[in-house]
């Protein structure tokens, strides 16, 4: 498996989730939940009572703009990208590439000028958060300066290093949408 070079605060960051984390959703949500209390912040907010056997869900418009902006943008730029570079049978439509690449920076940042997820409660899950995504965002860049090159190789690399944040990501912040269906 090759190396994987993350910013040294996402790495610091990414390492203190995992190691106090388990991986199922229900104790992503409650370690943050827990995590916001430990915080010191000053502002609370009477939160909902999750329990571990009922993940939380997300329920405010600003959560289901953002889950419906990552249905309906992201996944589909992305999936359309995926099989544009390393599916296509006739070789790499460069301009149709360089077209869908335009509509996932759209889309990431739409992510970055949106309210967090509802598990994103501490500032520490906050910064994670954002480091994630501004990778994604410098990622997608170079995908782009790879695309604008014809550089297939740099394309492939950038584009399965998106897809390995998009994974890193979602292991901590996904939440359930109870009503997601469209």
């Amino acid at each position: 498996m090759r190396s994987r070079r993350f910013p040294p605060r996402l790495v610091a960051h990414y390492l203190l989730m995992r190691r106090t984390l388990v991986a199922s959703p229900c104790a992503v949500v409650a370690a943050l939940a827990l995590s916001a209390g430990c915080s010191g912040g000053g502002k609370t907010t009477k939160q909902p009572d999750t329990t571990p056997e009922q993940p939380k869900t997300a329920g405010t418009p600003e959560s289901r703009e953002l889950d419906k902006l990552m249905r309906t943008r992201m996944n589909v730029s992305y999936s359309q990208l995926v099989y544009l570079v390393f599916h296509s049978d006739s070789g790499p439509d460069f301009d149709l590439i360089a077209e869908e690449q335009t509509k996932l920076s759209q889309a990431i940042d739409g992510v970055l000028h949106l309210q967090p997820p509802p598990v994103v409660q501490s500032d520490q899950a906050r910064q994670v958060y954002v480091d994630y995504n501004t990778t994604l965002r410098r990622d997608g860049e170079r995908f782009a300066e790879a695309t604008a090159k014809r550089d297939l190789k740099a394309m492939s690399s950038s584009l399965t290093k998106m897809g390995e944040t998009c994974s890193a990501c979602h292991h901590f912040f996904r939440v359930n949408v109870k009503d997601a269906a469209e």
